[in-house]
């Protein structure tokens, strides 16, 4: 179960999130009003959606690389026209020069791979599922590689 706090977060997101359109999401989830209303009680027994994607979200990544243990909450945002991205540390120090330069190569890699995949995937002019699956994939991690550079980069002014 949730810390209490964590639990009350929760909530409180469920809450905000569901005021209001509580007999519409149950409609479209074949559920209650009153099941989802629930969601927004720290005090339920159940756990909310939230919750329960948390837990699994956190055991994906003591297991999987970030960009495949958070795949779904990928495909989450792109689908609400959102994009995840991970959030920078305040406290963080500013980087050497020399690990600036060494995000600068791991991005270029990683955009590298991102275009090569793209390309074997066209070379039969279709793209299956399992091509379009790698090409998510590889973008994704050149995404990150990028955010990571632009942080070590900011990091150092």
């Amino acid at each position: 179960m949730s810390e209490p706090n964590e639990r009350q977060e929760w909530s409180a997101a469920f809450q905000r999130a569901t005021w209001g359109c509580a007999p519409e999401i149950g409609r479209a989830l074949g559920l209650s009003a009153r099941a989802v209303q629930q969601w927004g009680q720290a005090d339920s027994e159940k756990r909310s959606p939230g919750e329960r994607l948390e837990i699994l979200m956190r055991v994906a990544i003591e297991h999987r690389k970030p960009h495949d243990a958070l795949a779904p909450l990928h495909l989450l945002a792109g689908r609400l026209g959102y994009r995840l991205v991970p959030d920078e540390p305040e406290d963080a120090p500013a980087p050497p020069l020399a690990t600036v330069a060494v995000h600068a190569s791991e991005a270029m890699v990683e955009a590298g791979e991102a275009v090569q995949t793209v390309l074997r995937a066209i070379e039969d002019d279709l793209i299956s599922n399992d091509e379009m699956d790698a090409i998510d994939r590889e973008c994704d991690e050149a995404i990150e590689a990028l955010i990571r550079l632009k942080q070590a980069a900011r990091r150092e002014r």
